[in-house]
């Protein structure tokens, strides 16, 4: 196997592959892995090594160059920018005071969309646990970050948590607060998992994307202190909002 064929992209049935391609090359410069400064591959080495075609090796690069990263030369060749030009994504989370800010933010600018009880079903008994429930309360909005649609969200409770909430009871501050009082409940731990999808045509509306967009799913349920699932929440984040975490070993 050559060096070429190393970088072959991942997927080719789930997201677009100009997408996936700038996620790689990105991925790379973050963690400096490209040096700044560094020439960029010509587009025949890209695709070569990537598998892909001319045209998503330019779309890729285009979108790299458009946050700053790549700039390109003309007769020379696409070089890597410093980071001091890297345009910040107004969906990135950097700092702890990015993530109080957009905590802020997100928490001011939750708007509901729909509130109701709901058939049960076997997918919601599976994360809430609650056969039992003949009817279950879903939730749906999405929230906005200076004004720009940043995810959507749709909330499953347990009948019993849902029965004690009524929308004009809820503020367009953080939910779990509001549950907690409201239902009487204390939330006590969460679960949450994250994988790449394509928005739904609902989510696509709310989002002002086309369906079929890139979007990162996050999954998150709610226990309470005894163990017991209080809330489930199926989350679409736009493509373009970025989540950058520092991590250290412990000692």
């Amino acid at each position: 196997m050559t060096a070429a064929v190393r970088d072959a992209m991942p997927t080719r049935d789930l997201l677009p592959l100009h997408f996936q391609l700038a996620n790689a090359l990105r991925s790379r410069i973050l963690a400096g892995e490209l040096p700044p400064g560094t020439r960029l591959a010509t587009e025949h080495e890209l695709t070569r090594r990537y598998g892909v075609s001319r045209l998503t090796v330019r779309r890729a690069k285009a979108r790299l160059i458009g946050e700053g990263l790549l700039r390109s030369v003309q007769g020379s060749g696409t070089y890597l920018t410093p980071p001091e030009r890297w345009k910040a994504s107004p969906f990135a989370i950097e700092t702890i005071d990015d993530l109080l800010a957009m905590g802020r933010d997100i928490a001011a600018a939750f708007k509901i969309h729909e509130f109701r009880m709901v058939p049960n079903s076997p997918a919601i008994v599976e994360q809430l646990a609650n056969p039992a429930d003949r009817l279950v309360l879903r939730m749906s909005g999405v929230r906005y970050v200076r004004g720009r649609p940043l995810s959507h969200a749709v909330y499953h409770l347990p009948f019993d948590v849902g029965a004690r909430l009524a929308p004009e009871l809820l503020s367009e501050e953080a939910l779990i607060p509001q549950l907690e009082k409201l239902a009487g409940i204390r939330v006590a731990d969460a679960r949450q998992s994250f994988r790449a999808s394509r928005a739904d045509r609902t989510a696509a509306r709310h989002l002002r994307v086309r369906p079929g967009a890139p979007v990162l799913v996050v999954e998150t349920l709610y226990f309470d202190a005894q163990r017991r699932p209080v809330e489930f929440v199926l989350t679409q984040y736009r493509e373009d909002f970025h989540y950058h975490a520092r991590l250290r070993r412990a000692g």
